[in-house]
């Protein structure tokens, strides 16, 4: 009987298509990132960074393309400078987040003063970081964006180490429930379903309070309460959540910025 064997030769260019194409299942198995910074020198230390904590990246120039690639593509966040070329960053975001493109956004740019921050919160940035910053943040800043749109029950919201079961109206810090009132939950259920973003006294009246005529008169009101919810949620932490828009409102955000 005649034995036929077989070849374990490996045509012309083979290993190579090979190993590309492991190397393109393993790219499309990380996460995702839109990465649009215009200074080389910056986008190649995020790169390096991104690369290193295992995350792959697509490169936008300009505003524009950041739309399309926001609306088309699939990406688990994106890292967007200020100043983009292009359309401003802030409408573009803003146009997004009317689209229900919920992609988490991290803005990058100059320190900004508390009004500019406002207005960032407000068109639909999740977190802003002044540069220069230590790549280390950005990638820590970015993980604390993902974790926040992980696999947890949708009545089960986190911040840090808070942790609020809209359901069952309870309350953990570290892993210590925290009692609050009715009003005082009331406020951070509110200031979570809009985190990251300045919630002034006017929602607060209509929202919280449902007293929308009162809105020019109850922060006052709204402060005192305030008070006693921070005091419950931040007081003895190294992390402040609760943080106040002098002249404004209140946002409840990561970080003590």
């Amino acid at each position: 009987m005649e034995v036929v064997r077989l070849s374990r030769r490996v045509p012309k260019g083979g290993t190579r298509r090979m190993r590309e194409e492991r190397q393109k299942r393993a790219q499309a198995e990380k996460i995702q990132i839109l990465l649009a910074e215009p200074d080389a020198k910056v986008a190649a230390t995020i790169e390096a960074e991104l690369e290193a904590k295992g995350f792959a990246w697509s490169r936008a120039a300009t505003s524009e393309e950041v739309f399309l690639e926001l609306n088309f593509g699939e990406f688990a966040a994106a890292l967007l400078d200020a100043k983009l070329p292009g359309r401003p960053v802030l409408e573009v975001i803003e146009v997004l987040r009317k689209r229900n493109i919920t992609t988490p956004i991290l803005l990058l740019g100059e320190e900004a003063d508390s009004q500019s921050r406002i207005r960032a919160y407000e068109k639909g940035a999740d977190d802003i970081l002044p540069k220069p910053s230590v790549a280390a943040e950005l990638s820590a800043r970015l993980k604390a964006l993902l974790r926040r749109r992980s696999s947890a029950p949708p009545w089960v919201r986190s911040v840090e180490d808070l942790e609020v079961d809209l359901s069952a109206r309870r309350v953990f810090r570290a892993g210590r429930e925290i009692a609050l009132t009715p009003r005082e939950f009331g406020i951070l259920e509110y200031l979570l379903r809009n985190q990251g973003k300045a919630v002034s006294f006017e929602a607060l009246a209509t929202d919280v309070w449902h007293q929308p005529e009162r809105a020019k008169t109850i922060s006052n009101v709204v402060r005192v309460h305030m008070a006693s919810l921070r005091k419950k949620i931040d007081c003895g932490r190294p992390i402040k959540l609760l943080h106040t828009m002098r002249g404004y409102g209140f946002v409840l955000r990561s970080g003590n910025r």
